[in-house]
């Protein structure tokens, strides 16, 4: 990736400057209707945007805060005791870890080491329990397992070790039969990490460390396994307690360096499905390399017949919820007027966002810290909406 102006690209300027002054705007405390949940608020403290086209960034910004509230209700800090949020920031990524679990997963599809159609159940033989033996490595992929939506309860409540939330997870009902819905779960991608985890003897940091982050450099990018004390370039997050009350992980207010998502915090903050953080920048790369068919720079990561499958819709059953292995398809809540069957991407519950658009060779990544101080502040789908409108804009589309 290489940086330049749009118009070295054949991008038109305006939109992209267009483009900075919304993601702006939203700073502003106002009621947005639905998106601020008809009460007078910003959408986030914070965001960065990084934009690519034809492997070169185009835009690369940084609004807002990444430190700005002092509690759940709000009040703000001093300005002396405000961080700034910078183009470097850090942030949780939410479910965009499941992105990174996909590349890993689809690189063991490629060895061998699994294969759509054969069951979860052949390589961890327990999950067969409940109702589970014809689920296959597809269906968690294209979430159409049955699985409900979480774990329930929550793996931070009633369990002691890690082995009894593993155990959990394995033996989970579900409430649908397998194929014949679609289901977004996180459930699917915590299965998903184990299947993983058995035909590698791996951990799925390591994992994911070994075999894509570090060969491509995102040196941003990581699991906090162990939960570990670390604020330092980081976005902070929510008040949990105060938002949600009593029955929320005790740990340091806000949430801040640790997973936000408390199913991944109880798993040691390693979790398929939640517990990465990473920059702007990182997933730069990690979208260039989707678009260059598997490669960037010299490295390798996938054939280019397997990145395929990130743009195929194996979910033709289910209209409206198109999907590739992992990755989303068609979505205009993410990418707006950039929407399209070939328009990979996903989100994540902190207010993340990743959009790769293979025709025009186009990349957009939002990343905003819209849970700080509270979950209950905002939706942020028209800044996302927003940011595909202004990129097709830059393309030259009448939109």
């Amino acid at each position: 990736l290489k940086t330049g102006t749009p118009e070295s690209v054949g991008l038109l300027s305006t939109p992209l400057t267009d483009l900075q002054k919304n993601i702006t705007g939203y700073l502003t405390p106002v009621n947005y209707g639905s998106a601020s949940f008809n009460i007078v608020n910003p959408l986030y403290p914070g965001a960065t945007v990084i934009i690519g086209h034809k492997a070169t960034i185009v835009s690369h910004f940084a609004v807002g805060k990444a430190l700005k509230y002092s509690d759940v209700n709000g009040t703000i800090l001093p300005a002396a005791q405000q961080i700034a949020m910078q183009k470097d920031t850090i942030y949780d990524m939410a479910s965009l870890t499941k992105m990174f679990t996909t590349i890993v997963a689809l690189q063991q599809l490629e060895r061998g080491k699994i294969s759509l159609n054969t069951t979860v159940a052949t390589y961890i033989p327990d999950f067969a329990t409940n109702g589970k033996g014809n689920i296959t490595i597809q269906m968690l992929m294209t979430h159409t397992s049955g699985f409900d939506a979480d774990p329930n309860p929550g793996l931070w409540i009633g369990y002691t070790t890690y082995a009894d939330r593993k155990k959990a997870i394995i033996e989970q009902n579900i409430i649908n039969i397998p194929g014949t819905t679609y289901l977004y779960s996180d459930l699917n991608y915590m299965s998903l990490q184990f299947v993983l985890e058995a035909v590698t003897s791996l951990p799925l940091d390591t994992l994911i460390h070994n075999e894509f982050t570090g060969p491509l450099g995102m040196v941003d990018t990581y699991f906090n396994r162990g939960n570990l004390p670390r604020k330092d370039r980081i976005a902070a997050e929510e008040f949990q307690i105060g938002a949600l009350g009593s029955t929320e992980p005790a740990r340091p207010q806000p949430v801040w360096g640790t997973v936000h998502d408390e199913n991944a915090w109880s798993l040691d903050g390693v979790s398929g499905h939640a517990g990465i953080f990473s920059t702007a920048k990182d997933l730069g790369i990690f979208c260039q390399m989707v678009l260059n068919n598997g490669t960037y720079g010299t490295t390798t990561i996938l054939k280019p017949q397997t990145v395929d499958l990130i743009f195929h819709n194996f979910n033709t059953a289910f209209p409206g919820n198109e999907h590739g292995l992992g990755f989303e398809l068609n979505q205009f809540y993410w990418s707006g007027a950039m929407a399209s069957l070939q328009t990979a991407g996903h989100t994540g519950y902190t207010g993340t966002t990743m959009a790769i658009d293979r025709p025009s060779n186009t990349f957009f990544v939002l990343l905003t810290n819209r849970v700080h101080p509270s979950r209950t502040w905002s939706n942020i789908n028209i800044a996302r909406e927003n940011v595909g409108y202004f990129v097709a804009k830059a393309l030259g589309r009448q939109v």
